[in-house]
């Protein structure tokens, strides 16, 4: 048992396998590498571990367990770009097709050896970033998995 945050690497190799259209799939670092919204490779997506929020346990008990649920909260960040209009309608028809194989891959997917783990749930998305070409969505899932010492 780990009381490790949970692996966002999962997902990340989850949408490399699921997702071959993603030019690039990355973490944190990498989406900190894109410093302007033009240097995005595109289509692609970056994987961010949001929030963890342990679920307290009762205590009181000598001896018990000392494992705790976590529900974790992580992005995917998407960046389509398309130059065939300057309005931006090539690029959410474009975002339309590649989100929709992200959330195929993520939704009701459960992340494998992770202890306590739960199916995937989209809860939320929304633009965060734009231009005339190039844009960035952010969806949030939910997951959780289990921490801390069996005995």
């Amino acid at each position: 048992m780990s009381s490790a945050p949970f692996d966002h690497n999962l997902v990340i190799d989850r949408l490399k396998d699921q997702v071959p259209e993603l030019q690039d799939v990355g973490g944190a670092a990498d989406l900190a590498a894109v410093t302007k919204i033009r240097d995005f490779r595109t289509p692609s997506a970056y994987v961010i571990l949001a929030v963890e929020t342990p679920i307290p346990r009762q205590s009181g008990a000598p001896g018990a367990a000392t494992r705790q649920m976590v529900p974790v909260n992580f992005g995917v960040v998407v960046a389509v770009r398309n130059y065939r209009d300057n309005k931006g309608q090539a690029a959410v028809d474009d975002l339309r097709s590649v989100l929709g194989r992200v959330r195929d891959a993520l939704i009701g997917w459960v992340p494998p050896g992770i202890t306590g783990a739960r199916d995937c749930q989209l809860v939320q998305g929304k633009v965060i970033d734009y231009d005339t070409d190039t844009l960035v969505w952010t969806d949030l899932y939910q997951t959780q998995h289990s921490i801390g010492r069996a005995s």
